[in-house]
């Protein structure tokens, strides 16, 4: 085979392998649901510490590859746990991410999140 050739294969593999990861990124986003930020989506939404009954700090929480849950009697979950299973809306790989709204005890170390909806 020629240069050529063999160049006209690489590009042709790495436009399918572009794709593919487009792909997957479309499929993710479409499970998300993002809102615009609004101070109504805090209404009534004060929550106390599980552990101490401390008020609980609204806040952010930007996830990395998502939050991946696992139940207690399954396990944790593994290091090569892929985004695919991530629980929906806490994955945004847009540019401008959204973040899930979250409740934090700074003296327990407790995090509660809502990932319902990504918010921008």
């Amino acid at each position: 085979m020629h240069i050529d050739s063999y160049l006209l294969l690489a590009g042709l593999g790495g436009a399918a392998a572009l794709f593919s990861l487009l792909l997957i990124v479309r499929k993710i986003e479409k499970r998300n649901r993002t809102l615009p930020d609004d101070p109504q989506l805090w209404s009534g939404r004060n929550y106390r510490c599980p552990q101490c009954g401390a008020s609980m700090e609204q806040g952010w929480v930007l996830m990395g590859k998502g939050a991946i849950w696992s139940p207690r009697s399954r396990g944790k979950p593994g290091t090569f746990s892929s985004i695919g299973s991530a629980l929906p809306n806490t994955i945004s790989l847009s540019m401008r991410p959204g973040a899930n709204m979250g409740w934090h005890c700074a003296a327990c170390q407790i995090l509660i999140l809502d990932h319902d909806k990504l918010v921008r």
